[in-house]
């Protein structure tokens, strides 16, 4: 399985003397400190976008349906006022199962029913990340499948514990993989950390990474 996918890319990437991250998560936050960025928070309409470029790309099969809509929604988050010299970085994360989105919960009972239905299958994260500059745009995605054990009674509690005290309603997919009981899934295919919001080595070597003549 292929991990990483180009999207858009243009332009040549300059030295920047200021990361901005987009993004108001902590956990991306975090996974970026070796950048020490300013952190901005930015809202746009991502029902709007998603219902509009779902339909644009109908005809590709699903997973990649779903995940260029995402790198458009990482697009959108990114169009303000670019200032010179800094990098802009933005990202979005969904999860893909049974050829659905699950976004964010609405309440706790539909958490419980997201993180329920994994169990004896495999569901897709994918994180789209957009790095830019005024004169600047790369866009690409990171896939991740991730393979749930069967369930079995002996988990009940540890379901019913996650959705009561780890706060799932502020998760795609309402789960964060950091914070999961390891009794829940069997494997994982990809980078650990585009479950987690951010495929970080990705990012570090298209910064700074030597680029092959």
């Amino acid at each position: 399985m292929k991990t990483v996918i180009d999207y858009e890319k243009y332009g040549e990437l300059t030295a920047f003397s200021q990361v901005v991250l987009l993004s108001n998560s902590p956990r991306r936050r975090d996974l970026l400190s070796f950048l020490n960025p300013e952190i901005a928070g930015v809202e746009v309409d991502e029902r709007a976008i998603e219902d509009h470029y779902m339909a644009v790309y109908a005809k590709e099969d699903f997973l990649t349906r779903a995940a260029k809509t995402c790198c458009e929604i990482s697009k959108a988050k990114s169009d303000k006022l670019l200032e010179d010299g800094k990098l802009y970085i933005s990202a979005d994360t969904i999860v893909l199962s049974d050829d659905k989105i699950f976004n964010k919960p609405k309440d706790l009972s539909e958490a419980e029913t997201m993180l329920r239905s994994y169990f004896g299958k495999s569901h897709y994260v994918v994180t789209s990340v957009c790095l830019r500059t005024t004169t600047y745009l790369d866009v690409f995605y990171a896939v991740a499948r991730l393979d749930f054990v069967d369930y079995y009674d002996g988990l009940d509690e540890a379901v019913q514990s996650y959705v009561r005290d780890k706060r799932p309603l502020d998760k795609s997919g309402a789960y964060g993989i950091q914070e999961l009981d390891p009794r829940f899934v069997k494997e994982i295919h990809g980078n650990l950390y585009t479950v987690i919001g951010l495929p970080v080595a990705e990012v570090s070597a298209r910064l700074f990474a030597p680029k092959t003549p």
